[in-house]
């Protein structure tokens, strides 16, 4: 796999991909992150190399001093060749089909609908597609919630991690991972759910089925009756409203106390904290522009004006330290999350990443005491690749590089966990993960650049998804 994908680059770096190499090429960029590591490597190499065929002998053999800014190379494929590629060279930037929000939202034609939170990371059959949900597929919700309009008057509510099976046409399901809130209406056909034990079924019912580490299923039920099979073939049993079991992986059903799992009735809302695209007049000094969304960027340190141009923050030019506020709000409980995005390009100052190998780029999130919560940083002996880090934990290298133009989208949970994902939503791939032992309300957001490291940003943003909305027994 992996020489086939470094011949098929090779070629289109060169120009040389026919029609059929170039589909070959973006299905594998598509299906395989391997491959799009791979590829990520090469095109680094490639503009490194070309820098330094640019650059006089004179120049390669002593540190760089300051001049004008350049632009990076282009591949060297001729322009008509380079346009013909344009879909290829989007994917390969982290622009991926399914990143699209019209792509991303049910309902499906011909199988259930699937509404997800704006943090949730799903997929069906190892796919990131969810449109067309089919019977025997394995439906993964990776982190967030989810509503599934199973079948005509089932609706089902989701929390990560969960893995479910669509069991047949009607909607019914095997439930693997995870716990949900069901809502079956009156008239509905009989509903059933397969778990590890035996199987549930139920009509005009509200109920909450938790699958345990050690996958007995803990059901709780708010309304209606349900119907227990378990596997040891036992007669089945009816559970009534107001009623908890315990239905063990080896078929025993048992009476519990209600273990109060609370009942999911919806999504949770995004509240926007933070947005700006830098569309403002070229020259505008950074202290003194105002985000569409929050507050008034803070400038900590900086050894020139930083300003805005050509609709873009680029830190080029000197070190800084540039901090985003967040707008005033209400964290919320430990089940919410704050998704912060950025949409990077290449910095203008970019000539001279060749030879300074002590550049550092970071971007850090912090508290309302100035404390770090985690950063994602990349470093210049790393090939500018980033990682995140958090309380001396650092997870590994990511492929993708902060001088490239790429978007990335964080997700960090008040439970402490922090997924990185290459691509403008949480549905992109998760390229990073880490958990924080002392998480804390997120108060802004640090943009930095030290010794030769430089970011540039088209746009950034965060927003908050409270907790959902729970309804107690």
């Amino acid at each position: 796999m992996k020489a086939n994908v470094d011949e098929l680059v090779n070629r289109w770096i060169e120009g040389d991909l026919d029609p059929e190499q170039t589909e070959e090429l973006r299905a594998l960029l598509a299906d395989d992150p391997s491959a799009r590591a791979a590829c990520y490597d090469m095109m680094l190499l490639d503009q490194l190399l070309a820098s330094r065929e640019e650059a006089p002998l004179s120049r390669q053999a002593r540190p760089l001093q300051p001049s004008p800014p350049r632009k990076l190379r282009m591949p060297r494929a001729a322009l008509a060749a380079v346009a013909s590629l344009a879909a290829l060279i989007v994917a390969v930037a982290g622009y991926w089909y399914f990143d699209r929000p019209d792509a991303r939202q049910g309902p499906a034609a011909g199988g259930p609908a699937i509404t997800a939170s704006s943090d949730s990371r799903i997929t069906i059959a190892q796919r990131d597609d969810r449109s067309n949900w089919k019977p025997g597929e394995l439906l993964r919700l990776e982190r967030g919630t989810a509503a599934i309009r199973l079948g005509k008057g089932v609706l089902a509510h989701l929390e990560g991690p969960a893995a479910i099976e669509l069991a047949n046409d009607r909607g019914d399901i095997r439930l693997f991972e995870g716990r949900v809130s069901f809502q079956v209406d009156p008239g509905t056909p009989r509903f059933e759910i397969e778990t590890p034990g035996g199987t549930l079924r139920g009509s005009n019912a509200e109920f909450v089925c938790l699958i345990a580490p050690d996958q007995a299923a803990l059901v709780e039920i708010n309304s209606g009756e349900l119907q227990v099979t378990n596997r040891a073939g036992r007669a089945p049993q009816k559970i009534l409203a107001g009623e908890a079991i315990r239905l063990e992986l080896n078929g025993h059903v048992s009476p519990t106390a209600r273990p109060g799992l609370p009942f999911r009735v919806g999504l949770p809302e995004e509240q926007p904290l933070f947005s700006d695209r830098f569309d403002t007049a070229d020259g505008t000094e950074l202290a003194s522009h105002l985000p569409e969304i929050g507050q008034k960027w803070e400038v900590i340190e900086e050894v020139n004006p930083t300003v805005i141009r050509n609709r873009r923050l680029d830190t080029s030019t000197g070190a800084r330290r540039l901090v985003a506020k967040l707008a005033p709000h209400d964290p919320g409980s430990a089940g919410s999350v704050y998704i912060m995005s950025f949409s990077l390009v290449p910095p203008a100052w970019s000539h001279d990443k060749l030879h300074r190998l002590d550049g550092i780029e970071s971007i850090e999130i912090v508290d309302q005491a100035g404390r770090v919560l985690f950063e994602l940083i990349a470093e210049a002996v790393n090939t500018h690749r980033w990682q995140l880090k958090a309380e001396g934990q650092a997870s590994p290298l990511t492929p993708v590089c902060a001088l490239w133009d790429h978007q990335l989208t964080i997700c960090y949970g008040l439970n402490g966990r922090v997924t990185l994902h290459d691509g403008a939503s949480a549905q992109s791939p998760i390229i990073a993960s880490l958990w924080i032992k002392e998480p804390g309300t997120v108060n802004g957001i640090v943009i930095s650049n030290r010794t030769g490291g430089d970011l540039a940003f088209r746009r950034v943003g965060a927003s908050l998804l409270r907790a959902p909305s729970l309804r107690p027994e």
